[in-house]
């Protein structure tokens, strides 16, 4: 009887596991010029992100300004590249050789259970920006 209860509760488990990526969505960046379309993604955990014509650009999650314990990705140079999210929160971006020009963006994953310290770091210049603009959409969900 046992077997047969960790059997079905194992079945549910799988079943629901299959079911949340059967719903999970796909949204594309796309960089134009020294910018990245939109600026501000928000999707849901599972939701994947696909950063598209990438001549000249990369994608860097920046240190403290993810979700603690989130993955720092990085993707390589000119590379088309497709991350998935399964953490909640605030993550902010930069094109590794054009932040100083500003190239930078964020993704919102579910509930932005970050804000507060990414409100509590000290950014300027394109990162301060992008922040800003993050806070903005995070405070308006």
């Amino acid at each position: 009887m046992k077997m047969l209860k960790t059997a079905v509760i194992g079945v549910a488990a799988s079943t629901v596991l299959m079911t949340m990526n059967v719903f999970a969505a796909e949204h594309t960046v796309t960089t134009q010029g020294l910018k990245f379309s939109p600026l501000v993604v928000k999707i849901a955990p599972g939701d994947s992100v696909s950063w598209t014509n990438m001549s000249t650009h990369n994608v860097e999650m920046i240190e403290g300004l993810v979700p603690e314990g989130a993955e720092l990705f990085k993707s390589e140079m000119s590379q088309d590249v497709t991350h998935t999210f399964d953490k909640e929160g605030v993550y902010i971006y930069k094109c590794t050789p054009h932040i100083g020009a500003g190239m930078g963006g964020a993704v919102i994953v579910g509930n932005p259970v970050n804000l507060e310290a990414i409100k509590a770091q000290d950014v300027s210049g394109g990162v301060g920006r992008i922040v800003k603009k993050a806070i903005k959409e995070a405070e308006s969900m």
